[in-house]
């Protein structure tokens, strides 16, 4: 076999991106805070583009198509003095025009950064009580690998006995650290489960309860099983009493560390917004987010000056291509967030009329047929984007799910089935929960074709007890 070097000419087909379409599919997938800090990322590294201030429109339908205005090639305007910019145009170029700002949006932006308060972490909050707590060194770095060991839900879950071989100390030592730990705020912190968190608390909230912390400590586990009558029978109380005391239990926090582990809010504000209009529901964009944009007309005339330097034209007329391809491709996806939500409402009248009942099973597919885009393009643009609606603020992709059979043949949304299987539930005797077999048996004989597995699936996800942990007791 010989081998040797050649040149061989192959043909393919490949797809490319390039670079202008790149930025269009990242714009079309940013949310609408995402998109307000790119463009003004984008308005401080572009001096020839410029935010306009949005003037009054005439009243129109509000979800009309051509409320998406597309301004991308009317850069005319009168002339101005361009000799300043010839003449200063080194510095321009240094650092550009101060256009960059947008005076809604900062004072938007100034609003939450002054009115939301930075929480202190938690670890940091209990260093802060341990250096009070302790007056050497020693017993600091023991108390600081204690802290260090605590978990965010705020239990220890280190070892004594390896705290001690580091530190030298003897394991009475470490492990009286430990319980001057346990005496921080919040309370309960450093307990190793969540029987000696629940006492920690009792201990200090209600220190006279003996009932309370006999039912922690001898049946919590009963208790999680709501074997109630067992509990009465064990404690020689009734069970209205046990009861009483579970709700008291309910008041403390198992999880003292969750809290501060807690991500900050998130704020979330609607893309489109659905209304009822003399009887018929309308879509239409909220654009609060999305400044106007514009090419500075003074920068264009001066690239095209007989003077203008040829980096320097250069220069602008890739800063003057770039701004309008931005505006172009934002202008695209508020095109495509409109047309994939009024195909989304013509689809899900029946929700924004009852509520999530009346949902009907959606998928991606269906949408990018109706609207004549990818299932990708669908997806990207629901992601994140958020629909005001007569029943609440969702998800745009909230809306899609697959779907289950009626006897009639006729589709119905999983998460119709949910809502339908949760107020099954909410409505049941307390004292005789249904199982999920009886709540399968109630939806078929609804005309719903559903097995006991998929009701337990769904309640599940939604976060509803079985049947013997609903179960309440009351005497007779």
């Amino acid at each position: 076999m010989r081998m040797e070097h050649g040149l061989v000419q192959n043909q393919s087909q490949r797809l490319m991106l390039t670079q202008k379409m790149q930025q269009a599919i990242q714009i079309l997938q940013l949310s609408g805070i995402e998109l307000e800090q790119y463009i003004q990322e984008e308005l401080e590294q572009n001096p020839t583009l410029e935010v306009t201030q949005k003037q009054p429109e005439p009243e129109q339908p509000k979800n009309a198509e051509n409320s998406v205005k597309d301004e991308t090639d009317t850069f005319d305007a009168p002339d101005n003095d361009l000799d300043r910019f010839a003449n200063d145009w080194s510095e321009l170029r240094r650092t550009g025009p101060d256009m960059s700002r947008n005076a809604d949006a900062d004072a938007r932006r100034d609003f939450y950064e002054n009115s939301i308060t930075g929480g202190e972490s938690f670890t940091a909050l209990l260093l802060k009580q341990l250096r009070l707590a302790t007056k050497d060194d020693k017993s600091y770095a023991i108390g600081e690998l204690i802290v260090g060991d605590i978990d965010a839900k705020g239990y220890f879950t280190g070892s004594l006995e390896t705290i001690a071989e580091e530190t030298g100390a003897t394991l009475e030592n470490v492990e009286a650290m430990l319980h001057r730990i346990q005496r921080f705020e919040p309370t309960g912190v450093g307990a190793r489960d969540v029987v000696e968190c629940l006492l920690l608390q009792i201990n200090v909230e209600q220190p006279d309860n003996d009932q309370l912390r006999t039912l922690v400590a001898d049946h919590l586990e009963a208790l999680e099983r709501r074997q109630i009558p067992k509990i009465a029978k064990a404690m020689k109380i009734t069970t209205d009493e046990v009861e009483a005391l579970r709700t008291q239990l309910a008041q403390l926090d198992p999880w003292p560390g969750h809290e501060f582990s807690t991500a900050p809010p998130q704020y979330v504000t609607p893309d489109v917004i659905v209304e009822k209009v003399d009887g018929e529901y309308e879509v239409y964009l909220q654009n609060d987010w999305v400044p106007e944009l514009r090419v500075n007309q003074q920068y264009q005339k001066l690239m095209r000056q007989k003077g203008c330097e040829k980096d320097a034209k250069k220069y602008l007329q890739d800063k003057v291509d770039s701004a309008k391809w931005l505006i172009r491709n934002i202008e695209q996806r508020q095109r495509t967030i409109l047309r994939i939500a009024k195909a989304i409402l013509n689809v899900q009248k029946g929700f924004m009329e009852k509520g999530e009942e009346a949902i009907k099973p959606l998928t991606l597919q269906e949408i990018a047929d109706e609207v004549g885009v990818h299932e990708a393009t669908v997806s990207r643009t629901t992601r994140g984007k958020y629909m005001q609606t007569p029943q609440g603020l969702f998800e745009m992709k909230y809306f899609f799910s697959p779907g289950l059979r009626r006897d009639t043949g006729e589709a119905q949304s999983s998460k119709s089935v949910q809502a339908m299987i949760k107020k099954i539930i909410e409505e049941e005797d307390k004292g005789k929960p249904l199982s999920d077999q009886k709540i399968a048996d109630m939806l078929k004989a609804e005309g719903l074709k559903i097995a006991r597995r998929t009701v337990t699936k769904y309640r599940e996800g939604m976060g509803i007890l079985a049947t013997t942990m609903r179960k309440t007791y009351q005497s007779a």
